[in-house]
């Protein structure tokens, strides 16, 4: 009977045996190792391509150090997630050849990058102001009215994200509906919002805000760049001024209380009338077709 300890000394003899003398599954596999490496490297973590893959994560460790050579079936499985053939991975004479879907992958990480540098900037800041909004801002076509909707911020996976209901005055015969969802981020001394409009899916707003400095959440007054729902679907810009409602709200009342107001309306709030009134004395900015 052999021994543990004896097993093993003879399974490390065999193996320097086997380095020396050819180049077989030792070599195969660092060979291997070092291209799944470099395909790993267009990815964000070594995670994301286990699940990309459905290979354990421990298993598929083993192959990029080359302590383990994958069957054929996990073989197909990876070339296949990869976008590359199963030749460009075994043969060590071939080198991986980049793909279309590794160019994809790689343009996408790249934004998703860009997006989780962007959003949400300063969640600390951010998370002060969560709850729920009136926001007002002057539309192009109907000089002296103000548009009121509710604006809700959450935080959902680390990103303060947003819905937004936008509703004509209930005394309008055909009262139209619009609804935004997009994410927020604190980026120096401002509040950045950009927004798709989820029903008619062919409008994105960006609205940007000064945050508030008092103890008190209160207004937040900015700018916002949308495109008007009428004929020509204008490019508009418009001042903005957001009242805070709270982290808790009836809901129903608050959607109730949107909608078309005259900027005289004594339910429009007096620091919100004055400030639409002077910062937007010329009228909200609106564009034409040519």
């Amino acid at each position: 009977m052999v021994s543990n300890s004896a097993a093993l000394v003879d399974f490390a003899q065999i193996r320097e045996k086997m380095r020396k003398a050819t180049k077989g599954n030792w070599t195969l596999a660092g060979d291997l190792s070092e291209k799944l490496r470099t395909l790993c490297a267009r990815y964000r973590s070594t995670s994301e391509v286990c699940r990309m893959l459905d290979i354990n994560r421990q298993q598929f460790d083993k192959y990029l150090t080359g302590k383990v050579y994958p069957s054929r079936h996990n073989l197909q499985r990876i070339a296949a997630g990869f976008g590359v053939d199963v030749d460009q991975l075994v043969d060590p004479n071939k080198e991986i050849a980049p793909s279309t879907k590794l160019k994809d992958i790689a343009g996408r990480d790249r934004m998703s990058q860009l997006i989780d540098r962007a959003f949400p900037g300063d969640l600390k800041r951010l998370r002060t102001m969560l709850g729920y909004y009136h926001m007002h801002f002057l539309v192009p076509y109907d000089a002296g009215a103000v548009t009121r909707s509710l604006v809700y911020l959450y935080e959902q996976n680390s990103k303060v994200c947003s819905k937004t209901i936008e509703r004509t005055a209930s005394t309008e015969e055909v009262q139209e509906i619009l609804k935004y969802e997009g994410m927020a981020s604190f980026l120096g001394n401002c509040i950045f919002l950009l927004e798709f409009e989820t029903l008619s899916s062919d409008t994105i707003v960006e609205s940007i805000l000064y945050p508030s400095y008092r103890k008190r959440l209160d207004i937040l007054t900015g700018l916002t760049f949308g495109v008007t729902s009428q004929v020509y679907r204008q490019p508009f810009a418009s001042p903005i001024a957001w009242k805070y409602l709270g982290r808790v709200v009836d809901l129903k009342e608050q959607i109730g209380a949107c909608g078309s107001y005259k900027i005289n309306d004594p339910r429009i709030d007096p620091r919100i009338r004055k400030y639409l009134q002077v910062v937007g004395s010329s009228g909200p900015l609106s564009l034409g077709p040519m």
